[in-house]
């Protein structure tokens, strides 16, 4: 749980989930620089995807090592899978196509829904720049 609290994902390593710490480093890693490089992002909503996404892997990490090693099937039931899904959007789809509680279909059609709904968010600024464009050039006329 300290290591997971100090670098999101290296309790995870340190608990043998190798995979897992990898992609939950590499999600915060992804967070931070996306949030650092496009200005058009809104800061607090990063820095609380961030938050939540570091205590889900503190406790993730606490939970597996109070378990021994055993699966952790609660990170698994559909409800916690589509409320990360629903508050840190892509960064969850690792979680969604690990667990067993969702079909192939479903797994699909929730990253489709996922990954649109992302790369919507992200081009909105762009989107409502080149509406404003078109609309103040139409009124000039």
């Amino acid at each position: 749980m300290v290591l997971s609290a100090i670098v999101p994902g290296l309790g995870q390593i340190y608990n043998q989930e190798i995979k897992k710490g990898l992609v939950i480093f590499g999600s915060c890693l992804s967070l931070g620089l996306l949030t650092y490089w496009i200005s058009g992002l809104n800061k607090f909503s990063t820095a609380l995807a961030l938050l939540l996404l570091w205590i889900s892997t503190v406790t993730d990490a606490y939970k597996v090592a109070k378990t021994s090693g055993q699966e952790p099937d609660f990170y698994y039931r559909r409800p916690y899978v589509v409320a990360m899904l629903l508050l840190v959007g892509p960064l969850a789809l690792p979680l969604l196509w690990q667990s067993p509680n969702f079909s192939r279909t479903a797994r699909w059609i929730w990253t489709v829904i996922v990954v649109a709904a992302a790369l919507l968010f992200i081009a909105t600024p762009y989107l409502m720049r080149l509406l404003n464009q078109v609309g103040v050039a139409g009124v000039s006329r």
